[in-house]
């Protein structure tokens, strides 16, 4: 009696821990843990013009307002460069007053920009053809010409920090360096063509400012008006800009 005893309660102890040990076991825990899928982090592909519903800039040269031609505005193909138009080019004439459209930091002044010989830039654009696009070396330290950067810092587009740049410039103002903070509506310096075909053979023909806005977060930057097509396009910008 005592042998039967002891052998069911030997085997009830021993299924026991087969039992426990089976449902702890290291497969069965991998078995019920809920895997994480991976997900990627979504790219942008367009801009969205409730980023900047309430954006209120100052036209960057007075009484120059913004131009309804879609080849002026951003997304236009610029085939001599292969590359996309991503600002808006303010057609004044040579030596129009260029002021800041919102206040700011100066984050780069060519005050000592020198235009590049006329076969020099062809060449350059020669690679950008080669290439299929146009790099960034090409596009910001050639065909910019003389340039002003602006950072705006993260409250001007809540949640995106913000660049403005003036190119195409015939003069900078001597406080404009970096570091210097601007106040909205304040003179940067004067339009004029240099970057251009041009300026590199010494004629002061197409002078324009070329402007431009960068939303930056994550790892992207995104230019205003990135694939929006006209005239959607010119009534958001007309809209953002208030005459001065």
């Amino acid at each position: 009696m005592r042998t039967l005893l002891f052998f069911y309660i030997f085997t009830n102890i021993c299924a026991a821990q087969l039992y426990e040990s089976t449902k702890n076991s290291p497969l069965s825990v991998l078995s019920i843990i809920t895997k994480k899928s991976y997900q990627p982090k979504k790219i942008v592909e367009d801009f969205n013009p409730l980023w900047v519903d309430s954006l209120k800039l100052i036209l960057p040269c007075k009484n120059v307002p913004v131009p309804k031609r879609t080849m002026r505005l951003p997304n236009a193909p610029r085939k001599y460069r292969n590359g996309i138009h991503r600002g808006i080019d303010f057609f004044a004439n040579w030596g129009t007053k260029v002021n800041a459209v919102a206040s700011g930091t100066v984050v780069r002044a060519d005050h000592n920009y020198k235009e590049v010989p006329a076969d020099f830039r062809v060449d350059m654009l020669k690679a950008s053809a080669k290439v299929g696009t146009t790099p960034s070396d090409i596009f910001n330290n050639i065909l910019l010409g003389k340039a002003v950067f602006l950072d705006h810092g993260f409250e001007l587009v809540p949640g995106f920090r913000v660049i403005t740049i003036y190119a195409h410039l015939s003069h900078i103002e001597k406080s404009i360096k970096p570091g210097y903070k601007i106040s909205a509506g304040e003179l940067i310096g004067k339009s004029g063509n240099t970057g251009m075909r041009e300026s590199t053979i010494g004629s002061k023909a197409g002078s324009h400012l070329h402007w431009e806005l960068i939303l930056q977060k994550d790892k992207e930057e995104i230019y205003l008006g990135r694939n929006m097509p006209n005239p959607e396009l010119y009534y958001m910008l007309n809209r953002i800009f208030k005459r001065s």
